[in-house]
């Protein structure tokens, strides 16, 4: 009889604290070494205690870093895969500049078709499909009772689904395993025939993403509607089944050529089912918005959080694969700044400092110009470079760069006749609620302690003794979003990561409306505005139309969804089933699978956002009044930040050559023959 490690169980899924008591009853009942693989699910305590341990996954549906099975590295990674990758996420988009770990996949150039983006999570399916045996089993379900057991089979068929879905979005056909084949793998070595009947053969795209759509499906049928904080819910399966019916609609009517509008009808009818529950709504305003990712208390209760994980501070430590704190900040303090700032008027002392920052991730300042909106001054939303806010109150010059002699800026500087004193004042005191939900900016408050970017301010590089990549900011804004804010951040915090939420799942049904064959662009402008106008403050879209309104969409998915593991994928998907964008209106051309120009961008593209003081930036009076910005080259280049897009890599990735060597039953996608 097969045994199971209990510590196994309680150390797989920690981040739920859920969990804990159900850990208790666990150890009450059995010794704390092994316990029988019957026993488990024979026991309602056990039974979830090793469902949780499935759950591990789901963190990287929603987190920046990716997930651990998207490249099978050799690393030590959980399951086997190095958990510091960053392909299949938003590490290879636009949103920021990353180093080292987090600046991986942006370049394709190397790949070929023995590179293994982890083809093989079969050890997650073979987890699922034993749970799924004694859950289904009369025996197991008389012991726990069926109303629990069909809840505990809603959970692992979720799983399964969310696992498939990984791949299917990167490989688009899988293998199908519906059965547990360890009986036939414990002879394979010596018998051919069973050898064979473990070459199980690969699916079609249509018939991949048919059957994960199923198994949500069957999810959302057994699943409660109610569960405690961190545990899967009924909620869950129509959040998930809204992503997986989308991505797979582009992909099926790129590659396969098919009328998808019934894959967007379920996305539509998915999220009217989970309004139908009456359990969610969305938050309001900045404040609301940044405590969904940071306060731990509040995402718990948060009426727009469907499903969330958490790391209680005496387990999560500041850098652990479920948050990657370390990686969003930068050192700032006291002791670290030179002569050449004036404290007085910005001391670091009254909040938190920052040490041993990892400094890996920060915001690219050109992405958060074009995505947050501006409120203009005949009251409609727009880019601010773009607006009449914007050209009433700012000229365009070429000056010289006061840092670099002789180099010239095209700088945006403040009018004299300009009602505002201070360019930042112009620049964030009329945007998206969002950006100060998601951001560290110039003048914004963080860890207790009023930031400034501009010339001699107390976290410029230029006001730090150590010039390292960690001292200051590399790019002139910072991220708050996700950042526990109630201490100092060191070790162990308690950190957040919701990984289904309403918001998400209204944009999924906007895309669908306007990606169906006959475009509903009212009821997209519908859903935009739930999120639009609720958590970004703007106002409402209403005459907005065509390559306009899918330009809208796309900067409103950066807005709402940044740092949540969406960009990336929502590139790739909608230049299949609109076109990539002209890189200079945003507007979608029509020309699908080609190559996309946000994640094309060449060698160290990201430029750090200068805000200039013009007088004497020791004094107060002068540093108070900020009066014009622009772009320069970021100091500290990355060999990392090279992007190259090749569209026969991207969109579908190889099936590695060494698992068509082994198996005769698969192939390769088309793009990499």
């Amino acid at each position: 009889m097969k045994q199971i490690n209990i510590f196994s169980i309680i150390a797989a899924f920690i981040g739920l604290p859920v969990l804990f008591s159900s850990c208790e009853d666990v150890l009450d009942k059995k010794p704390l070494d092994l316990i029988a693989e019957d026993d488990v699910w024979m026991d309602a305590s056990l039974a979830q205690a090793n469902i949780y341990g499935m759950y591990e996954n789901l963190n990287y549906f929603s987190h920046w870093n990716g997930d651990p099975i998207t490249y099978r590295s050799g690393g030590e990674g959980y399951y086997g895969w190095d958990y510091y990758n960053s392909y299949n996420s938003d590490c290879q988009a636009d949103l920021y500049w990353g180093h080292w770990l987090s600046g991986r996949g942006k370049d394709d150039t190397g790949w070929t078709p023995s590179t293994d983006f982890g083809w093989d999570a079969f050890s997650l399916i073979r987890k699922t499909n034993i749970a799924i045996n004694h859950l289904t089993s009369e025996e197991s379900r008389n012991s726990i009772g069926v109303s629990v057991a069909n809840d505990m089979l809603g959970q692992v068929y979720l799983l399964k689904a969310a696992f498939y879905f990984m791949q299917a979005r990167k490989y688009g056909g899988w293998v199908i395993v519906d059965e547990v084949l360890d009986d036939i793998g414990a002879v394979a070595g010596s018998d051919e025939s069973a050898a064979q009947k473990l070459k199980l053969p690969r699916a079609t795209l249509q018939e991949t993403y048919d059957y994960t759509i199923d198994l949500c499906e069957k999810a959302a049928n057994l699943l409660n509607t109610d569960a405690p904080s961190g545990q899967i819910n009924k909620g869950s399966a129509y959040a998930l089944l809204s992503e997986i019916a989308l991505h797979g609609a582009a992909y099926l009517s790129y590659y396969d050529g098919i009328n998808v509008d019934a894959y967007y009808q379920k996305v539509i009818k998915s999220v009217e089912e989970l309004d139908a529950l009456k359990k969610y709504s969305l938050v309001s305003g900045a404040e609301e918005y940044k405590n969904m990712f940071s306060d731990y208390a509040y995402a718990q209760t948060c009426p727009e959080n469907i499903l969330v994980s958490q790391m209680n501070e005496s387990y999560g430590y500041r850098d652990a694969p479920y948050s990657h704190i370390n990686r969003l900040l930068v050192n700032f303090g006291t002791a670290l700044l030179n002569n050449n700032i004036n404290q007085s008027f910005q001391s670091l002392d009254k909040g938190y400092s920052m040490t041993n920052a990892g400094a890996q991730i920060q915001p690219d300042p050109q992405m958060v110009e074009k995505a947050y909106y501006v409120i203009d001054l005949d009251r409609k939303a727009r880019r601010f470079e773009e607006s009449q806010l914007f050209a009433e109150n700012i000229d365009i010059v070429m000056e010289e760069d006061r840092w670099v002699p002789g180099a010239m800026r095209e700088k945006r500087k403040l009018k004299p006749t300009s009602s505002y004193t201070s360019i930042s004042d112009l620049m964030y005191s009329r945007r998206d609620q969002r950006l100060a939900g998601t951001f560290v900016h110039d003048g914004s408050e963080f860890l207790g302690n009023t930031i400034y970017f501009r010339t001699g301010g107390n976290i410029h590089r230029d006001s730090y003794v150590d010039k390292a990549r960690e001292m200051g900011s590399m790019t002139g804004i910072l991220y708050s979003k996700r950042v526990p804010q109630y201490r100092e951040i060191v070790g162990n915090l308690n950190c957040t990561n919701p990984i289904f939420r309403l918001g998400r799942c209204y944009l999924n049904v906007a895309e669908a409306y306007l990606s169906l064959s006959t475009p509903n662009e009212a009821k997209a402008k519908e859903y935009i505005n739930k999120t639009r106008v609720q958590h970004g403050g703007l106002p409402a879209l209403t005459t907005e139309t065509g390559g306009e309104l899918k330009m809208i969409y796309l900067d409103e998915r950066v807005a709402e969804l940044n740092m949540e593991n969406d960009r990336y994928l929502t590139l790739l998907r909608t230049a299949l089933s609109w076109g990539v964008t002209d890189p200079t209106t945003g507007y979608p051309t029509g020309e699908k699978g080609g190559i996309i120009p946000e994640l094309n961008r060449g060698n160290n593209p990201t430029k750090k956002l200068e805000i200039e003081v013009p007088g004497d930036y020791m004094v107060e009076e002068d540093f108070m009044k900020p009066n014009a910005y622009f772009y320069r080259e970021i100091q500290v280049p990355q060999s990392d930040h090279n992007f190259i897009f090749t569209p026969k890599k991207r969109y579908l990735l190889p099936v590695p050559q060494s698992e068509l060597i082994e198996n005769e039953n698969l192939w390769q996608n088309k793009n990499w023959e």
